[in-house]
């Protein structure tokens, strides 16, 4: 979730990492190089990269988030 004060998204590194491997995995073009560039970012700029694209991140939070949950549930129901 996008925090209302700062405009960055409250998902901490692992979400934030899973994310970025479906972002590169399965976002095309321009969020596979957003992805790479936050794996190689120090702070500052990690920082930077969030405050512009954390729809982004959230979008593909989401969407690792729900596939989870339906491999899961198949699982379950073998």
């Amino acid at each position: 979730m996008i925090n209302k004060d700062t405009g960055i998204t409250d998902l901490d590194h692992d979400m934030l990492l899973k994310a970025a491997r479906l972002m590169e995995a399965e976002g095309g073009s321009f969020a596979g190089h957003i992805a790479r560039a936050f794996y190689v970012a120090d702070g500052t700029n990690r920082g930077l990269l969030l405050q512009s694209f954390s729809p982004l991140f959230e979008k593909f939070y989401r969407a690792h988030y729900v596939r989870t949950m339906r491999e899961e549930n198949a699982n379950e129901n073998q």
